[in-house]
C-alpha cells in the first residue's frame, strides 16, 4: 500500500478552516506529489463552508483549484471535510463523489474527515478514508496501527503540527485570516488559493522599544517578533521562552537580527502636515498667521493645483523625506483641486506610507483666484475626491490600501455655514475622518467670534464636525471646559509645538488635555513649522511644557506640574498618534500591523552612530541611552523602516541570520 505524508502547512490549513467555521461543514482539496510509493501532501485549498453540496460553485472551485495545483507543479491528491457536529466523522456522500472524481485523475487519492473530538487535544485530528476495491465506496482506514502512529501508512512531516495548530488558533487567531472559496465570492481580495496570510514572512530577534500607553515605556530585550505575509505581527515573546524556541525551530525563513546597539521602534505618526507647503518650507515665518497665509500658503497651493508636474515632484520628494524621517503614517492637508490631491495620494501609496489625504474645502478666501465657487461646488468636489481616492487603491488587497480620504474644511474663516453643514453630512454618509484647524491663533479666534457670534469649537460641533473621527490641529485657545468637550466627543488634537510658537501667541495646554483624556498626537505643521522630523516635534513639546511649568511655579508653586517628559512625548509620536488616527499600529503586539523603524545608537565597537558619542563601553539598550538618542539622534541612526511589513528602504539593512 502507498504511504501518505502530510506537511505541516497542509495540516495547519485544514485546522484553520475547521476552526474558522466551527458550526458549519467545510471542505477542500489536497495538493501534492507522488514519489515512488509515497504521496507527499504539501498544501490544501479550502473550498466551501456554505455550498458544500455538488453545486455549480463546487464545480467551479474544483476547476480553479486544479488549475492552481498544475501551475505549482502539483496535482489534486485528495479531499477533506469537517461536519457540523463534532461527533460526526462520516465521509458525506458528496465527499465520496468529490474524492472519487479526484481518484479518476489520481489513482492513490485519499480523503480526510476532521475528528472534532480531537481538535483540541494535540493529537492528529484526521481520519483517513480510502476507496474500496472495485467500488465507488470509501471507508475509514482500519489497519493494525492507527493512522499517524508508528508503523502507520499515514504520517505528519512534523509530529507536533497538531499542538502548534492549537497555539496558532488559541493565542494568535491565525484562523481568522484564513479564507476559502465562499469567502472569496463575498470579497474577491481574499487569496483563498494560497492563504499566505497564515504563514510567517519575517522574523526579528533583538530589542524592542514601545509605549503601549501614556507614561509607560517598555524595553523588551532579546525578544522574538514574527510577521505574517499580510504584514501583521503574529507573535512577540522573549527569545528564551519555550514558545519562541518552538517558533524559531519551525520557521523556514532567515531571522533578522537587530544589532546589540540597536532596537526596533514603532514608526512615527504626523497628525498635521500641509503637503503643498513643503514647497516653501522654512520661509516667511516672521509674519502673522493671516498675512503668512496670503503671501505664502495660498500661493504655493494654487501653483501646485495649476502645475501637475510640479505637484508630482514636490509630493514624491515629500514622501521620501517622511520615509527617511521614520514617519510611517501622516495626516495631510492638500489643496482645493481633486487632481492634485490624487497625485499626492498616489505618491504616498507608491512610497509605502500610510496617508490620510484631505482635499481642502473652502468657499471663502482672501485670494480671489484660490477659492471654490460655491458651497455646492465644494461639496461635489469633496465627494469626487473621496470616491477617486478610494478608487485609487481599490485594486490593492485591503491590507495594502495605505491611503484614505479625509473631509477637510480648512478652518472656520474659509467656510460658509452651508459648506460646513454639508461636510458634516458628507462625513457621516461616506464614513470618513475629519480634520481642520481649531482655536489656533488669536486673530482667527476673534474673527470667528465677530462673524459667527460663537467660538469655532461651537461652530464645528453644531455642524457635526466634532466627533470621534475628528482631528483638530493646534487648539491653543481652548479653555478647560472646551478641552472637556473635546474629551467627551473623543475628538483628537494634533499638537504642533513649533508652529504654535510662531503663529499661535500661546502654547497648547498639553498636560491639561492629557489629564482630561483628550486623544493627542504630534504634528510638524509644515510649513508653519520648519522641520519635517517628528523627533523635533517631540523635543519641542517637552521644552514648551517645561517653560509652562516654570511659569506655573513662579505664580503658584503648589499647583500640579504642567511638564511632560521624553517618554510621554515618545508615546505621543507613536501610539498616541496612531490611536488618534484610528490605527492599530504604534505598538508591538500580536494582531497589530508591523510598522517599525530600526534605530542603531552604537556599533559593536562601542562607537556611537551619528551625533551620539560614548565615553564608556555600552552593554545593550538602557533608558539613559534611549534618552540620549531621543535628545540628539537623527536620520543617521535609522537603519530601516517598515510599514505593514513592507520594507521601504533597504539601505543599511540589519543582518539576517
Amino acid at each position: 500500500m502507498v504511504s501518505y505524508s502530510l506537511s505541516e502547512n497542509a495540516y495547519l490549513k485544514i485546522f484553520f478552516h475547521a476552526a474558522k467555521h466551527p458550526h458549519l461543514p467545510v471542505n477542500g482539496v489536497l495538493l501534492g506529489r507522488q514519489t515512488s510509493d509515497v504521496v507527499v501532501i504539501e498544501d490544501v485549498i479550502p473550498l466551501l463552508h456554505h455550498w458544500t453540496s455538488l453545486s455549480p460553485m463546487m464545480e467551479i472551485g474544483l476547476d480553479l483549484a486544479k488549475g492552481h495545483a498544475e501551475a505549482q507543479n502539483m496535482t489534486l491528491v485528495g479531499y477533506y471535510q469537517a461536519s457540523e457536529r463534532l461527533d460526526d466523522t462520516a465521509l458525506a456522500p458528496v465527499g465520496e463523489r468529490v474524492a472519487q472524481k479526484i481518484r479518476d485523475q489520481f489513482n492513490d487519492a485519499v480523503a480526510f474527515v476532521i475528528d472534532g473530538d480531537k481538535l483540541g487535544t494535540g493529537d492528529p485530528a484526521l481520519i483517513p478514508y480510502l476507496p474500496q476495491p472495485s467500488t465507488s465506496f470509501w471507508r475509514p482506514y482500519t489497519p493494525q496501527s492507527s493512522a499517524f502512529t508508528t508503523g502507520s501508512n499515514f504520517s505528519l512531516a512534523k509530529p507536533d503540527s497538531p499542538s502548534r495548530a492549537i497555539t496558532l488558533v488559541r493565542d494568535h487567531n491565525l484562523h481568522e485570516k484564513f479564507g476559502d472559496f465562499d469567502d472569496h465570492l463575498e470579497d474577491v481580495t481574499i487569496d483563498w488559493l494560497r492563504n499566505n496570510a497564515c504563514r510567517i514572512a519575517a522574523a526579528f530577534k533583538g530589542t524592542l522599544v514601545h509605549c503601549p500607553s501614556l507614561g509607560q515605556l517598555e524595553v523588551l530585550k532579546d525578544h522574538v517578533l514574527l510577521v505574517d505575509h499580510q504584514g501583521f505581527i503574529t507573535y512577540v515573546g522573549p527569545a528564551d521562552s519555550e514558545a519562541s524556541q518552538e517558533f524559531l525551530a519551525k520557521i523556514d525563513i532567515s531571522i533578522t537580527n537587530i544589532p546589540s546597539g540597536g532596537f526596533l521602534l514603532p514608526t512615527f505618526c504626523d497628525l498635521h502636515l500641509h503637503a503643498p507647503q513643503f514647497l516653501f518650507q522654512g520661509t516667511g515665518l516672521h509674519l502673522p498667521l493671516m498675512q503668512w497665509l496670503n503671501e505664502y500658503a495660498f500661493k504655493s497651493e494654487e501653483s501646485l493645483d495649476n502645475q501637475p508636474e510640479l505637484a508630482k515632484t514636490v509630493y514624491s520628494r515629500l514622501a521620501e523625506r517622511l520615509r527617511d524621517a521614520g514617519t510611517g503614517a501622516v495626516l495631510l492637508f492638500g489643496t482645493i483641486n481633486s487632481t492634485a490631491n490624487l497625485i499626492l495620494a498616489e505618491a504616498m501609496q507608491r512610497i509605502g506610507i500610510r496617508a490620510l489625504v484631505g482635499k481642502l474645502s473652502m468657499d471663502i478666501s482672501s485670494r480671489p483666484s484660490y477659492v471654490e465657487p460655491s458651497a455646492l461646488a465644494s461639496l461635489r468636489s469633496a465627494e469626487e475626491f473621496i470616491d477617486g481616492c478610494r478608487d485609487l487603491v481599490s485594486s490593492y488587497e485591503p491590507h495594502r490600501r495605505l491611503v484614505e480620504p479625509v473631509i477637510t474644511p480648512r478652518f472656520v474663516p474659509t467656510c460658509s455655514d452651508d459648506l460646513l453643514q454639508g461636510l458634516g453630512k458628507l462625513a457621516r454618509d461616506k464614513g470618513v475622518r475629519i480634520q481642520s484647524h481649531l482655536a489656533e491663533a488669536h486673530e482667527a479666534v476673534q474673527w470667528v467670534l465677530s462673524e459667527r457670534r460663537k467660538n469655532d469649537i461651537d461652530v464645528f460641533d453644531n455642524f457635526g464636525l466634532l466627533t470621534d473621527n475628528t482631528i483638530q490641529a493646534h487648539c491653543t485657545f481652548l479653555d478647560t471646559d472646551m478641552l472637556s468637550r473635546m474629551s467627551g466627543s473623543c475628538s483628537a488634537v494634533a499638537h504642533c509645538p513649533l508652529s504654535n510658537s510662531y503663529f499661535s501667541e500661546k502654547p497648547f495646554p498639553l498636560r491639561e488635555a492629557l489629564d482630561l483624556g483628550v486623544p493627542v498626537g504630534l504634528g510638524t505643521d509644515i510649513a508653519g513649522g520648519y522641520s519635517i522630523d517628528i523627533m523635533n516635534s517631540m523635543r519641542q513639546a517637552v521644552a514648551v511644557s517645561r517653560i509652562r511649568d516654570g511659569t506655573r511655579k513662579l505664580s503658584d508653586s503648589d499647583g500640579k506640574s504642567l511638564a511632560v517628559d521624553w517618554k510621554d512625548a515618545l508615546y505621543l509620536a507613536t501610539r498616541g498618534g496612531a490611536t488618534a488616527l484610528g490605527l492599530s499600529c504604534g505598538v508591538f503586539q500580536a494582531g497589530a500591523p508591523f510598522d517599525a523603524q530600526c534605530i542603531e545608537v552604537y556599533k559593536d565597537s562601542d562607537k556611537g552612530v551619528g551625533a551620539l558619542d560614548f565615553f564608556e563601553p555600552q552593554s545593550g539598550i538602557t533608558l539613559d541611552l534611549l534618552e540620549k538618542w531621543w535628545c540628539i539622534g537623527d536620520e543617521r541612526n535609522r537603519r530601516g523602516i517598515w510599514v505593514q511589513g513592507q520594507r521601504l528602504d533597504a539601505k543599511n539593512a540589519p543582518e539576517r541570520a
